[in-house]
């Protein structure tokens, strides 16, 4: 039972959206973490790009110091997200644990108490989680196959198929408006090798809130077990778009990471590459770790299916699953294991489910508006 300050929290993190025209869609429910559910179809190769990564894993380690050192330590705490000297628009971006001794109280706020009380935002009118979704006759657990095979369908059997995919995944733990929530979140390649992609309301409360305190990533989360430690958050970026109107259609956020034992974070677990305006029709692979029954947050499941348009209008992208709160930001891979096992692009990050219906989870597809956040916060 959540506390009557963290359900207002909750159903601040459900906005509805409204459309001049067409059927009236109903409030759409932030998720923290995904659950799987079943296609039921198998998953044809997709045509993509000829070179669809944008990230520049060319650029120098002395490239790449120079702009990690850029940012003083005493930089402001947060950003306008208006516009640079040359007009071009700006991302709102926050610091977060900058000096060592803020680095180890949020390392140290997020006891495994804490980890377990953490809960996924979603609206009042969001998904039930009371009762286990049913299973589909295809729910049947995958087993590994060849090396770097994209596993098959699923409606909510935990990943076993191994590959990069289980070190660049993890849980993402943030303090918004005073209550602790649980997300999803990925290594992406950047110059900088310390980036992470999330969905924007995983580190923004949207409009009339603010950026999210006590952020840490542990990649590769398995039972409890952190293989790689806890990172902590250096800097944040969302798009203008979430952090002023709520808009789920821009639902994306960034965020730096410092150093760990003199390391950067995509040299310890690795990255997955990150794509932009991909066609709608290519096989989605969604990773996440639900939060709310019948999951508890300790394993990464999957969902895999066909992509789907918002039945009421969008560009967000929709696969068959049932993920429970704290699959939000988890990544949808496209082009699995094509780039070796569990590796592929990154085109979107789980965003929401309509109110009443849990049929379905939609992603925020990377266009655009997160192209330029992107390069943005890969500069941060």
């Amino acid at each position: 039972m959540l506390s009557r300050r963290a359900q207002a929290v909750a159903r601040r993190h459900g906005v509805p959206r409204h459309r001049a025209s067409g059927p009236h869609p109903p409030a759409r429910a932030r998720l923290l973490a995904a659950v799987l559910l079943t296609a039921g179809v198998s998953l044809a190769p997709a045509t993509l790009p000829t070179a669809p990564v944008l990230a520049d894993p060319s650029t120098t380690l002395d490239q790449a110091d120079s702009r990690a050192d850029s940012t003083p330590t005493n930089a402001p705490r947060s950003g306008d997200g208006t516009a640079d000297p040359a007009g071009v628009p700006v991302a709102p971006t926050a610091t977060g644990a900058i000096t060592d001794t803020e680095q180890a109280q949020v390392r140290r706020y997020w006891t495994a108490e804490h980890r377990n009380r953490a809960f996924g935002s979603r609206s009042s009118s969001g998904l039930s989680t009371d009762a286990a979704p049913a299973r589909s006759p295809f729910a049947a657990e995958p087993g590994p196959g060849p090396v770097g095979a994209p596993p098959p369908a699923s409606d909510g059997t935990p990943y076993i198929g191994g590959g990069l995919v289980t070190a660049t995944t993890g849980r993402l733990f943030t303090t918004i408006d005073g209550s602790d929530f649980a997300c999803s979140a990925s290594v992406v390649n950047s110059a900088g090798r310390n980036l992470v992609v999330t969905a924007g309301h995983c580190l923004h409360g949207g409009a009339g809130s603010q950026f999210a305190g006590n952020v840490a990533f542990v990649p590769g989360y398995a039972d409890g077990t952190m293989p790689y430690g806890i990172w902590t958050a250096r800097r944040m970026t969302v798009t203008s778009g979430w952090s002023q109107k709520g808009d789920f259609d821009v639902d994306a956020g960034f965020v730096t990471f410092n150093p760990r034992n003199g390391r950067r974070l995509q040299d310890v677990v690795g990255a997955q590459n990150i794509a932009f305006d991909l066609p709608s029709t290519v096989p989605q692979y969604i990773f996440g770790y639900p939060r709310l029954s019948p999951f508890d947050g300790n394993q990464m499941i999957y969902c895999a299916g066909p992509d789907a348009d918002d039945p009421y209008g969008g560009p967000s992208m929709g696969v068959r699953c049932r993920m429970t709160a704290g699959a939000s930001g988890g990544p949808f891979l496209t082009g699995f294991g094509r780039l070796g096992p569990g590796h592929g692009w990154i085109d979107g990050v789980v965003s929401y489910a309509y109110a009443g219906s849990s049929g379905r989870l939609y992603g925020t597809h990377f266009g655009a508006v997160v192209r330029r956040l992107y390069d943005q916060s890969a500069r941060l």
